[in-house]
């Protein structure tokens, strides 16, 4: 779990500030597709600001987590599609 402690107000206020933009965004949609869509325009947010802020490798480092993410999903895919001809026939 995260914490706050410790941080200057600015800082939380900052956060608290993002939180609220973001997760009435997410609140709002109505479809999984609408909700990946604000995830992913929050983390494109993020790894941009983080760039601004000093980490050239913000976005490869999101582009890295995507792309591992798509993979599994991939995979997982064609193991279902393999499990189901296999019980088809």
């Amino acid at each position: 779990m995260s914490t706050t402690t410790g941080m200057p107000a600015e800082v939380r206020r900052r956060l608290k500030n993002l939180a609220t933009f973001w997760n009435a965004r997410a609140q709002a949609v109505t479809t999984d597709a609408e909700l990946a869509k604000v995830c992913f325009d929050r983390a494109k947010a993020a790894a941009r600001a983080a760039q601004r802020a000093g980490n050239p490798r913000a976005m490869h480092e999101l582009a890295e987590l995507l792309a591992a993410w798509s993979a599994q999903q991939e995979q997982d895919e064609a193991m279902r599609r393999s499990r189901d001809a296999a019980s088809q026939s």
